[in-house]
């Protein structure tokens, strides 16, 4: 039987494109995985590229967290920094002629040798004393940040026009100092020796 040369091109057609279909079929799925690698290498350069910038940038940070640290108020172990923290808040409220309505003072907490706490303040006043305030509050630094803050006008006939109320939080970080009286264990006293009976 003799096979015509036409028949012999359609028959290596035909086994190309076979071959390259089962060559597509087996290759497609490593080359997915080949693109999903690339991928993956190229977010673990970059991580370990931030990674490494982070590392190298240490120092300085170290350096600006003790500068941020020496900064901050330190109150004696034991004692309750709220009390202060409020005395502090109402005379600058005083010297901006902002009336503090109602204090409100949250939990101490507590945050590795660092300690926070909130206040909350009702307040009244006009828009001049409210920014002088906050603008006070914004040049203590990180001692103080002002977390929340509502406005309203008040209204009424006995009231001045421009007269507003609200309430804002705020929150105040500081630190401890090491020992006092409550972090220093008690000792026991003696206890007297056993009698033994012996002379």
């Amino acid at each position: 039987m003799k096979i015509a040369a036409r028949e012999l091109n359609l028959l290596g057609l035909t086994l190309a494109v076979v071959v390259l279909a089962l060559t597509y079929l087996v290759l497609e799925p490593k080359v997915r995985e080949w693109a999903e690698f690339r991928e993956r290498r190229a977010d673990l350069l970059a991580r370990q590229e931030l990674a490494q910038r982070r590392l190298d940038s240490r120092p300085e940070v170290e350096a600006r967290l003790e500068e941020f640290r020496r900064g901050l108020p330190v109150f004696a172990a034991g004692k309750k920094a709220e009390a202060e923290l409020l005395q502090a808040l109402e005379k600058t409220a005083g010297q901006h002629e902002l009336r503090l309505t109602r204090r409100e003072a949250d939990a101490e907490r507590q945050a590795g040798d660092l300690y926070e706490t909130a206040i909350t303040c009702y307040w009244e006043g006009d828009l001049a004393a409210l920014v002088n305030f906050l603008y006070a509050q914004q040049a203590q630094g990180a001692v103080s940040d002002v977390r929340q803050l509502s406005v309203q006008p008040v209204a009424g006939r006995d009231v001045p026009a421009g007269h507003l109320k609200g309430t804002f939080t705020i929150d105040y970080a500081y630190r401890r100092e090491a020992g006092g009286p409550e972090t220093k264990p008690e000792s026991a006293p003696a206890a007297p020796p056993a009698d033994t009976g012996q002379p």
